[in-house]
């Protein structure tokens, strides 16, 4: 049906339709006549459709309602009252992403499937959830907190809180960056919601009350106060239909709520200074930032001008702010940030690398730095560069990250809810005329300079400084307020939270066992039978996938990667991490930068490994130089492709010290964000030749290199520019090299890449395998964080091996029937599960911002057990196989597509191996999944290697109580 603006259709009017030529899209508005509900339907033939239900949630402390009331609303509804449907429905369905989302001022709900029946019973079960919840004490208590008793056979034991939420926050605030983000926020708008912790502080979240989490439930979550979002390519009528059936027909009227405010602007700027954790004080580790408060989120036009001076000023450590503010040497990284999603954008400059003392002398060249800017105005050619980066990221159709449809939604669906027009976050061509309209006045960017930075005395600095104490602090005063707390509890009290903690765990002993019937599914008959195959296409040394990229021309030269020594494997990944940031042939690496940012949409190197898929323990790794561009710029992409590869230069000193600090600086800052992957890095390298080698490219030993070459770089840092222009002559060898393609077919047949096949080989010595991995213990590690993060790692049967398939099916069956319920529903952590990967032959288990070790790993042990034993049952054999094939079947962005089909080549998983692989799968009896687990877990579990980080108080607690106590050991 082609829509009108004025068409009606059951209770709903069109009010406006869009033809957005630059998504290949069409924009349909409708507004329900009875309740006053808004529809925002973007339709296009992406098979990947999506919805997503939001609501503008406002909340005014920081105990964290609108985040716990998230995760209550999917603890059950009226249609289908079990105990999770969200998680439960996960493993009844083909979704390509399933997910919930607590922001600052808002909360979606958003599901994607690529099947129709799946789509519309995600939607079923969402609507119901959200608009119908049973909002359970109980689950309140699960999700949110709860106090108790430490041991509830002994009623004068110590209190303590639990909770999902509560210990999800706890580890979400142990990040330097979060902590800064709402220091900032508080300050610069402190009269708006945006000052609360929207997640929730860990202080502050026991104070909520039942009571509240439904009132506020009762005033947000109103059918006419929410947007309706679809996207794909589905038929909007069946879209109207189901909601307008199942929701909106009997609501009554609501009036909208009120938009927010305007932050009452400061008369003079605010300097403000907190801390945040780390475990080891260091004096040039603070973190200084300055935030502007500048234009209305529904000011697109503007907001599209900023975002371009932000790519002007920030973009590379070229731009014109930028790079004086790193040259200066007092701070050793300088990024910005703009949040699009509040209802005034905030624009903050972040420095890290400081020293406290210097925040003056800093601020004066940040601000003087601008005038100069202003003063002198902006070279056209530097306009031109960002014009292109913005045209680049507002046009690449998605990522490997989440479905498009959602990053379109967060474009114009949460500007939709503040007021604005959703086709101004959209029309991407005609906001870019009007901005070049705008900029044939040179003084309109110096002017904006002035007008929202210089002039703005709406500013906050923020000084953040590390304190390897605050988390012991803040611990402390929870443990004395919990001390206060008992000493005035009557023991009636103490045994209504024996009485309670009984009840809690019968509540989820009941609901371990409920029966999911009532939830709508899909059946292995729903499963596309054939393995997904995206076709390379192939002339000789040259492979491509064709296929639609919205302009782009996604390119990888691919050579074999030359011999290293283990101890070259850091000097490598340090080497090719800062290839594109250093200067090529006679350019300068300012002048470089400036010419990538105007031509290419990226330029980066990798190594890729590649395991065999008939012996893992063999590999065919290679050196990717890879680049992505617009359509017209490909010319010059290769030009540059076989420059770089020719004549990378190592030779700038002062640059090299200065990226080398920049890593380092954010290594450490990024560490207990990264802790899982930290956790499962070190576990896996004493498994396989991939664990290990990966594990000395990217894991805690690579910190700890990093560390010790930035301790020391004037000493160090000759060493290391030698050792690249080793590697310079080694690695880029040009030994056959092959070039793999993304783009149309029309695209292809116009590109003109030979010299990039035709480089001069040089002398090559093959890598060659490691012949064996080094003993690894297990192990804790002590890091700034109240929770932890726990990988098990056992080395099990690969990819051809007949009990793979049910490996990771059982995979599934212990995530469901044991992690999820007793990690995370008893034990309070936020995320617990398993992985196996076929191709390497590793199956871990896993916890996330966990407040237990011992208990977990039991839970791990239990689930080898209960799937062992054959304790599940028919229908949850099916769900496992469902969740599997989602993981299979995942969709992949057209950009990918082309390198990730030649890893499957390069690894010889061919088509019928893979095919074969999904037969198996699909076809397996209970009692291969058990013989699986019997044969491949069970008499491994004792070899296992367990990492866990966590704080060094954790860690020494946690010892106590384990039959084998992790020897503990410093990062």
């Amino acid at each position: 049906m082609g829509w009108k603006t004025g068409d009606r259709y059951l209770s709903f009017k069109v009010t406006q339709v869009i033809d957005l030529e630059e998504l290949k899209a069409n924009l349909v508005e409708l507004e329900h006549t009875g309740c006053g509900a808004k529809v925002l339907y973007l339709a296009c033939d992406d098979p990947e459709n999506l919805f997503c239900l939001s609501f503008q949630t406002l909340p005014n402390s920081s105990n964290g309602v609108a985040h716990i009331l998230e995760h209550t609303v999917l603890c059950g509804s009226r249609k289908y009252p079990v105990k999770d449907p969200f998680f439960a429905m996960q493993r009844r369905s083909l979704n390509t992403f399933m997910n919930a989302l607590t922001g600052a001022d808002f909360t979606c709900y958003p599901a994607a499937s690529q099947v129709e029946k799946d789509f519309y019973n995600l939607l079923d079960v969402y609507l119901d959830a959200v608009f119908h919840p049973q909002l359970k004490v109980e689950s309140f208590l699960q999700e949110g907190h709860r106090l108790e008793l430490e041991n509830p056979k002994d009623l004068k034991s110590p209190l303590q809180w639990k909770g999902v939420v509560f210990n999800e926050m706890k580890g979400a605030m142990a990040s330097p960056d979060t902590r800064l983000w709402h220091k900032v926020t508080e300050t610069l708008v402190p009269d708006l919601t945006y000052a609360n912790i929207s997640g929730g502080d860990p202080a502050v979240i026991p104070s909520l009350t039942y009571e509240e989490l439904i009132h506020f439930y009762e005033t947000y979550y109103h059918p006419a106060r929410c947007l309706f979002f679809f996207y794909g390519s589905l038929p909007l009528k069946k879209h109207l239909e189901v909601i307008e059936e199942s929701i909106l027909k009997n609501a009554p009227k609501a009036p909208p709520l009120p938009h927010l405010p305007k932050q009452k602007r400061f008369h003079a700027p605010k300097n403000v200074e907190g801390v945040y954790p780390m475990a080891n004080e260091e004096e040039s580790q603070t973190m200084i930032a300055w935030g502007w408060l500048t234009v209305p989120a529904e000011e697109q036009d503007t907001l599209l001008a900023l975002s371009l001076l932000d790519a002007v000023l920030m973009e590379t450590d070229a731009s014109l702010l930028k790079l004086p503010l790193l040259q200066s040497g007092l701070c050793s990284t300088a990024d910005a940030f703009l949040d699009p999603d509040m209802s005034e954008v905030p624009y903050l400059i972040l420095c890290k690398g400081c020293k406290r003392e210097q925040a003056d002398v800093l601020e004066n060249l940040l601000l003087n730095t601008l005038r100069e800017i202003a003063k002198k105005g902006i070279p056209a050619h530097m306009v031109e560069a960002a014009l292109h980066q913005l045209e680049l990221s507002r046009t690449e159709i998605g990522s490997d990250h989440g479905p498009f449809g959602l990053s379109l939604f967060m474009r114009a669906g949460l500007i939709m809810q503040h007021g604005g027009k959703p086709e101004k976050a959209l029309k991407i061509h005609t906001l870019f005329a009007q901005l070049r309209e705008k900029l044939t006045n040179p003084d309109y960017l110096p002017n904006l300079i002035n007008e929202l930075f210089l002039k703005n005395l709406h500013r906050v600095r923020v000084v953040m400084n590390p304190d390897s104490k605050v988390l012991e602090q803040e611990q402390e005063e929870e443990n004395k307020k919990l001390k206060v707390l008992g000493e005035v509890l009557p023991m009636e009290e103490r045994k209504k939270i024996a009485h309670l903690m009984h009840h809690q765990e019968e509540f989820q002993k009941q609901q371990a066992h409920q029966n999911l019937d009532c939830l709508p599914k899909v059946t292995l008959y729903d499963v596309p039978v054939l393995a997904r195959n995206f076709h390379l296409k192939q002339t000789e040394n040259v492979l491509y996938h064709p296929t639609f990229t919205n302009g782009f021309v996604y390119a990888d030269l691919v050579m074999d990667l030359a011999h290293l020594t283990i101890d070259e494997i850091p000097y490598a990944q340090l080497f090719v991490s800062l290839m594109s940031e250093v200067g090529v042939g006679k350019r300068s690496y300012v002048e470089n930068l400036e010419v990538l940012q105007a031509s290419v949409g990226a330029m980066n190197a990798t190594i890729g490994l590649y395991p065999l898929m008939e012996d893992p323990s063999q590999m065919r790794p290679a050196l990717l130089l890879r680049s992505k561009a617009l359509e017209r710029n490909t010319p010059q992409m290769f030009k540059l492709m076989k420059e770089w590869a020719l004549n990378v230069r190592f030779d700038e000193t002062s640059r090299i010290e200065e990226l080398i600090e920049q890593v380092d600086t954010a290594m450490q800052q990024r560490l207990t964000k990264n802790g899982l992957r930290y956790a499962s890095g070190q576990a896996l390298s004493g498994l396989s030749t991939v664990g290990f080698l990966s594990e000395k490219s990217q894991g805690l030993s690579y910190f700890q290199w990093i560390r010790n070459i930035a301790h020391d770089l004037p000493r160090n840092l000759p060493k290391v520019i030698d050792k690249f222009h080793e590697l310079k002559e080694r690695l880029i060898s040009f030994k056959n090299p092959e070039l793999v393609f993304s783009c149309s077919q029309q695209a292809f047949e116009n590109l003109n890449y030979t010299d990039l096949l035709n480089l001069p080989a040089k002398p090559f010595k093959p890598f060659m395998t490691p012949v064996s991995t080094p003993h690894v213990p297990s192990q804790g590690r002590p890091i700034a964080s109240p929770v932890s993060f726990t990988c098990q790692g056992l080395k099990v049967a690969t990819y051809l091996n007949p009990h793979a398939p049910a490996l990771s099916v059982a995979s599934q069956l212990m995530d469901h029937l044991v992690l999820h319920p007793k990690i995370r529903e008893q034990g309070g952590a936020y995320g617990a599960g398993t992985t196996y990967t076929p191709t390497l032959g590793h199956f871990t288990f896993h916890t996330f911002r966990d407040p237990h070790l011992a208990s977990s790993l039991k839970s791990f042990k239990e689930a080898i057990d209960v799937i062992a034993e054959q304790h599940f049952t028919k229908d949850d054999l099916e769900s496992a196989k469902l969740e599997s094939i989602q993981t299979l079947d995942s969709p992949i962005a057209p950009g990918s597509r082309g390198a990730t089909t030649y890893a499957l080549l390069r690894e010889g998983r061919t088509l019928e191996h893979r095919q074969h692989y999904r037969d198996r799968l699909l076809a397996l009896t209970p009692q291969e999944v058990a013989l699986a687990v019997q044969h491949e877990l069970k008499p491994r579990l004792e070899s296992s290697i367990i990492v866990t980080l966590g704080s060094q108080e954790f860690l020494e607690k946690e010892n106590q109580i384990l039959q084998k106590p992790l020897p503990i050991i410093p990062i």
